[in-house]
């Protein structure tokens, strides 16, 4: 997927996002500028905000507003990122060392709280509660979700009712905040919103899908190492569609695998990963993937037909393949 090519047709909105972005960002610290131009450097793809503004964009010309809502998806999901980090003493992301490596865990922390300050603050300065709405929604649910995941790694028993549940507030929460805040500033009316709404819910499940099911592709190099999620205790859909399969005496020996291991356990990766390949939990999860898919495209009839909407159905297609 070239992201490059696509940026191309929003130029306009897009250089003001990073200006916006950028200044928002400016501290009296200089210890904090080095870290935000750190985090700046290696952004990654950027989804959120690229979606808030072909969502806005395919329904006319994005204003002040518009381009604010796309920051401050932006910072609110580098804010959850330098927390997780720590949460998870992570070394390293998307190839890069995280701030909680680089400079010390309490910097993560107090960074992340800056990016999540200023981005609520920017919010406040536009005055509009509409948009403050979606995102203050969005930041409960990803705490929800958050301390919701953490109790069921504690008790092991994350059903897919469950995994949904974590995932529609981890993952899904933003995608919808920065989609349906956008498309509100085009004031298109509630039942564009709402169907912009549905699309976004169902494209952050599949992305996270997407995601979980690379964790059990030790072969690929996806910029986290595989069998992360296991080491951690969190049960994803590949796994969890594999010991719903799997006969019962093995159910209770993967998870009390889990339940044993200590961090230095490299077996531990090997035995969840031989486990969903006999009982087929990628494939059961890419069905469920490219599910989400097909209805995140069917929301967006609601959208005229232009390159903006054609875009972001190539985006959604994306996440559906098998591609990184």
């Amino acid at each position: 997927m070239d992201i490059k090519r696509i940026k191309e047709d929003i130029i306009e909105e897009w250089g003001e996002f990073e200006r916006v972005l950028k200044e928002t960002l400016v501290s009296s610290s200089d210890l904090l500028n080095t870290i935000n131009s750190y985090l700046l450097e290696n952004n990654g793809k950027q989804v959120r905000p690229l979606l808030s503004i072909l969502a806005a964009r395919a329904l006319g010309k994005p204003n002040r507003l518009t381009v604010s809502c796309a920051v401050v998806s932006e910072m609110i999901h580098t804010a959850t990122l330098l927390h997780d980090d720590v949460a998870d003493d992570s070394q390293y992301r998307r190839g890069k060392e995280t701030v909680q490596s680089r400079f010390n865990p309490a910097a993560s922390v107090l960074t992340g709280d800056y990016w999540l300050a200023k981005a609520l603050s920017l919010i406040v300065n536009e005055k509009d509660m509409g948009v403050m709405g979606y995102f203050t929604k969005a930041v409960q649910e990803l705490a929800e979700g958050e301390i919701f995941q953490m109790q069921k790694a504690s008790s092991l028993d994350t059903t897919e009712e469950d995994y949904y549940k974590i995932i529609g507030q981890k993952t899904s929460s933003l995608f919808v905040a920065a989609v349906e805040s956008a498309v509100s500033t085009m004031n298109p009316g509630k039942n564009v919103v709402e169907s912009m709404g549905r699309f976004a819910y169902h494209l952050g499940l599949a992305f996270q899908i997407k995601d979980d099911i690379f964790d059990y592709a030790p072969q690929m190099d996806t910029g986290k190492p595989a069998g992360g999620d296991i080491m951690e205790k969190k049960l994803t859909l590949p796994l969890i569609a594999a010991l719903k399969r799997a006969e019962s005496s093995e159910r209770e020996e993967m998870l009390k695998a889990v339940m044993d291991a200590y961090p230095e356990d490299n077996t531990l990766a090997l035995k969840a990963y031989n486990l969903v390949e006999k009982y087929e939990g990628k494939i059961v999860a890419q069905r469920a993937l490219e599910e989400h898919c097909s209805i995140a495209i069917e929301s967006l009839d609601v959208l005229p037909d232009n390159i903006y909407k054609l875009h972001l159905i190539s985006l959604t297609k994306y996440m559906g393949s098998r591609e990184r």
